[in-house]
């Protein structure tokens, strides 16, 4: 059989309608189309919901055991006709090579403020090497070398460590999980299809990542049905266009559930503000479509009073995005909370703290006898340069409270603004709070002068790093 991806499903649905079944479905990908697509599948393995649930076993693949997998997909159902396993989150085609995909997946859940799901690839890149969260410390690996780092995961060893160590601290689990190797797992279910099994089992694969260089994947490729539903997470516009066309394909299939349309402006507004989330999505807009009663269409109004990111989510980010010198980002964002009605004042009292901590640490940058060097890495920042300023520094300023990876970062973005201009960022603020409580002027267009001095200095980053 061919390797379908998401666009050529309608021919292996409309295979399935005419009884021609693979033993085996391997789905990999973007993990809510995967459960999608499965549920699909199910859904054609087995049409009568009634006896659904006597025929389907669902297996979850942290805990499961190959053995009794292979034994239960050679035996012959109790209650007669077809007999479906489903393995939600796979191994059985995991190696190293899909390690610094799983990496990469974490760091992305982590900047978009997911730790339940960073945890998650991050636990599983380290089964990779049969590690578990407790070993993050124990082995010492955000302080590894660089070539133990390629040994374990097979890709150069990253920057930026101390946010993974935050949140494995908060994982469950001080053992790697026990049982057979993937190797010897993917050798016994290749040699268990060889051999032949009963024509009305079905084993259906959920995996998030796959070694496509594997044995097994290329017999399940040729002998079975392989469903390559991975998502381009870039930032590119053809990446862009994809994740687009998916969530707006997820959101209309929603809406068609409930009868409803979504007005065509509201969509990239929702797109904008949930993400390539295809979960959140789709739970945004089942919200709004219990929301509006009996209205046949959902419109921006609606989703202006129903969806929207956090007042301290916005905030976050837009001094995240002046800490980053991102002046597009930060006006994007500042739009987004006129867009919600935050009073201006909340988000001049939010660039205030900013300025202020980024002023305090371009002062201890700046002071010869804390030693700072530009570009200091993290585990040096951690296990050097940040014991010696607590023992120096006293008392500890509160601004600094914190994990010790969010205080390394306020020193990362404090390198790219100088002295005075903070001085003079602080002095126009002020003047421009001034300016909010009187004048008249558009509230927001004030706060975007501020930004424009500020993020547009000419020179400023490259005197930044110099000064540093």
């Amino acid at each position: 059989m061919p390797l379908y991806k998401r666009q050529d499903l309608a021919s292996l649905y409309a295979a399935m309608d005419r009884g021609e079944f693979a033993p085996v479905y391997f789905l990999f990908g973007e993990r809510y189309l995967c459960q999608e697509v499965a549920n699909e599948l199910v859904s054609r393995l087995l049409p009568d919901e009634k006896s659904r649930s006597a025929s389907l076993k669902n297996i979850d693949g942290d805990q499961e055991e190959i053995g009794a997998t292979i034994n239960q997909l050679k035996t012959y159902s109790l209650f007669g006709g077809r007999q479906v396993l489903r393995v939600s989150d796979s191994k059985i085609l995991f190696s190293k090579v899909v390690a610094k995909t799983l990496w990469e997946k974490a760091r992305k859940a982590w900047e978009a403020k997911e730790p339940g799901r960073a945890r998650r690839f991050l636990t599983q890149m380290l089964g990779l090497v049969e590690l578990a969260p407790a070993d993050w410390e124990r082995e010492e690996l955000a302080g590894s070398s660089p070539q133990r780092w390629q040994e374990l995961f097979g890709f150069a060893r990253p920057e930026e460590l101390g946010w993974a160590a935050e949140i494995l601290a908060g994982a469950e689990g001080g053992t790697a999980p026990a049982g057979a190797g993937k190797s010897e797992a993917a050798e016994l279910l290749e040699e268990a299809l060889a051999t032949g099994i009963p024509t009305a089992n079905t084993l259906i694969l959920l995996a998030e990542a796959a070694d496509k260089r594997k044995k097994l994947f290329k017999y399940l490729e040729k002998e079975c049905a392989v469903i390559d539903l991975a998502v381009d997470s870039g930032t590119g516009a053809a990446a862009r266009k994809d994740q687009e066309a998916i969530l707006r394909e997820i959101a209309e299939k929603t809406l068609a559930g409930f009868g409803k349309k979504l007005e065509p402006r509201a969509l990239p507004a929702l797109l904008e503000r949930v993400g390539f989330h295809p979960v959140a999505v789709a739970m945004e807009v089942e919200k709004l479509a219990l929301s509006t009663g009996e209205a046949p269409t959902v419109t921006l109004a609606d989703l202006n009073a129903m969806v929207g990111r956090t007042r301290e989510e916005a905030l976050y980010e837009f001094t995240e995005a002046v800490g980053s010198r991102d002046l597009a980002a930060a006006l994007t964002v500042l739009q987004r909370l006129r867009e919600n009605g935050v009073y201006p004042l909340v988000a001049v009292a939010g660039l205030r703290n900013l300025l202020r901590k980024l002023l305090l640490v371009r002062a201890l940058i700046e002071e010869p006898a804390w030693g700072y060097a530009a570009g200091l890495s993290y585990p040096a920042f951690q296990k050097g340069f940040l014991p010696r300023l607590k023992e120096g520094l006293s008392p500890w300023p509160a601004q600094l409270n914190g994990h010790p990876f969010a205080v390394h970062k306020s020193f990362q973005q404090a390198e790219h603004f100088p002295l005075p201009a903070l001085k003079k960022a602080l002095a126009e603020l002020l003047h421009a709070e001034y300016l909010l409580k009187g004048s008249g002027l558009p509230e927001y267009l004030v706060l975007e002068q501020v930004l424009h001095s500020l993020l547009q200095t000419p020179g400023a980053a490259r005197r930044g790093q110099a000064a540093g």
